[in-house]
């Protein structure tokens, strides 16, 4: 299984798997509706399954780091990408919508520049933004002291889960619910 790649959508509006992609191997995108966003690649047989197990274990890892964090208060999952979806699923009520009011913790799914300024603006001073997904680009450019250093925020990454059993079944099923392959070696939107 691949980690997670960035992917841009190409003129023609879809989304191309990344650069030296092996061959027999089934991509999933985290956010189609996005120009810019983070694929996984699984390969044949049962690629689904895989990456849907993959995505409920990564949202499982999330929402765990969530909760540690935010001890008991509510706690902002922004994003319309699978796996924001599936994080707010495994955090039930404790899952904020989105909104301008500043929150304890926030979760940042996209790897997008913009996602992770939207997100270290809406954390309270002392709180803290998890990384669901590492950053779409090895340099991000972040007002470091405005945005991080005065306010105390904490960043921290959470590692992308390898697919296994006794991921709780409605988030696999979840998952399920929005991967859809098209073909080894091609990219799902």
């Amino acid at each position: 299984m691949n980690g997670p790649s960035r992917v841009v959508r190409t003129p023609g509006g879809r989304h191309l798997p990344p650069a030296g992609a092996a061959p027999h191997t089934v991509w999933f995108v985290d956010d189609s509706a996005a120009e810019e966003t983070w694929a996984v690649g699984c390969p044949d047989p049962d690629a689904v399954r895989r990456a849907a197990r993959a995505w409920a274990a990564t949202a499982i890892a999330v929402s765990d780091a969530a909760r540690a964090a935010a001890k008991g208060a509510p706690i902002r999952v922004p994003g319309e990408g699978v796996l924001a979806r599936l994080v707010r699923l495994a955090l039930a009520d404790q899952a904020q919508p989105s909104g301008r009011e500043a929150s304890a913790v926030v979760v940042e799914t996209t790897g997008t520049a913009s996602g992770i300024l939207d997100a270290l603006a809406v954390a309270r001073p002392g709180g803290c933004v998890l990384l669901g997904v590492r950053p779409l680009h090895s340099a991000t450019a972040l007002p470091t002291y405005r945005a991080v250093h005065h306010p105390g925020l904490r960043v921290r990454p959470v590692r992308w889960a390898q697919p296994v059993d006794g991921v709780p079944e409605p988030l696999v099923a979840g998952a399920l619910a929005q991967l859809v392959p098209m073909g080894p070696g091609r990219i799902i939107t």
